[in-house]
């Protein structure tokens, strides 16, 4: 089996910064609704969460998704940055949300192009089993996988599928206080932290 360097992203929280937009969504459907609620909810894969508070009105989560995602901008740091890595490294997503919002959001910030694919809600919930598809399909020892997230249900994910290296990056969904207590490999601030953990490891390699 040839070895891949690939390094996997999760979407929400570390490409596109979509917290508020996630969480004012549901807050039309259940008002009571906390921050730091809906924070701890990314505990464990999203759709196993369990919603305390009562929906007082029922709402197409996507469908609003996706029409506030239109505007939704990009930071800076991260274009050059995918553009760098992407020449040497097959990079993937994996994601809780639909192809469709994720596809228009790379398209419409040019960045599509630097990703071989997008593993979205679409077809499969679980992310370990998206992992165990990606592996199988592109050929690709779980021991060769980088993965990057904002969430401690995803690094739980990550763990499980056997993923080498977990890198946890802070300004997402969650706090480095729960990104600790979840031990990825490593944690970083910011997408040129993540440039400098990636090239270290590119060297040693």
């Amino acid at each position: 089996m040839r070895k891949e360097k690939i390094i996997i992203f999760d979407f929400d929280g570390v490409i596109a910064d979509s917290f508020e937009i996630a969480f004012a969504i549901n807050q039309i459907s259940r008002p009571a609704i906390t921050r730091e609620g809906y924070r701890k909810l990314f505990n464990g894969n999203i759709y196993d969460a369990v919603l305390e508070d009562t929906a007082v009105s029922e709402v197409d989560f996507f469908a609003e998704y996706g029409e506030r995602f239109k505007t939704l901008g990009i930071d800076n740091k991260i274009k050059p940055v995918l553009k760098k890595i992407s020449e040497n490294f097959r990079l993937f997503i994996i994601s809780s949300t639909t192809n469709s919002i994720i596809n228009e959001y790379l398209r419409r910030h040019e960045i599509l192009n630097y990703f071989t694919e997008v593993f979205g809600c679409d077809a499969e919930t679980s992310k370990v089993k998206k992992f165990k598809t990606l592996f199988k399909e592109y050929k690709i020892l779980p021991a060769e996988a980088i993965f990057i997230t904002d969430t401690v249900g995803d690094i739980k994910e990550a763990k499980e599928a056997k993923v080498n290296f977990i890198i946890g990056i802070l300004g997402g969904y969650q706090s480095r206080v729960s990104l600790e207590k979840a031990a990825p490999d490593v944690i970083v601030n910011n997408f040129n932290d993540f440039l400098r953990i990636i090239e270290g490891k590119q060297r040693v390699k």
